[in-house]
């Protein structure tokens, strides 16, 4: 069952401030990738191309900790554990786009034939704010 989101954790999020997302190696180890995030109510949206190792680790196991901080006070952070609960090419493109016009103002411009974009979702189970 998720968590809600607080109101300062849900207004961090909104900036753009990036994200560390860690996923588990299947040696047990962390794997730890800067990302972009967006949320939509108290879930959050990311998104990655297939292939990529967060991407098997998240199809064997779905449970992740993304960690945030206010890029201009970075004291102000933010960890949230929780689960993958959607990994889809549906609305992949179109999620990298919304992310990229949050970050950057235009849609994604990296985006290669053949790339398979994928959107995840991510249901917070707990979350720890520090300054926020």
């Amino acid at each position: 069952m998720g968590v809600e989101l607080p109101g300062k954790l849900k207004e961090l999020i909104d900036e753009t401030n990036m994200a560390s997302l860690a996923t588990v190696m299947s040696d047990g180890s962390p794997h730890v990738s800067t990302m972009w995030v967006g949320r939509r109510g108290d879930i959050l949206l990311m998104n990655t191309a297939d292939g990529r190792i967060k991407v098997d680790n998240i199809r064997r196991d779905p449970r992740v900790a993304v960690s945030i901080y206010r890029e201009s006070q970075p004291y102000q952070t933010a960890l949230i554990r929780g689960r993958v609960t959607l990994l889809t090419e549906e609305g992949g493109v179109a999620g990298i786009n919304e992310l990229a016009q949050k970050y950057l103002g235009t849609d994604y411009e990296w985006l290669q034939p053949g790339d398979v974009r994928l959107r995840l979702e991510i249901e917070p189970e707990s979350v720890s704010t520090w300054g926020v």
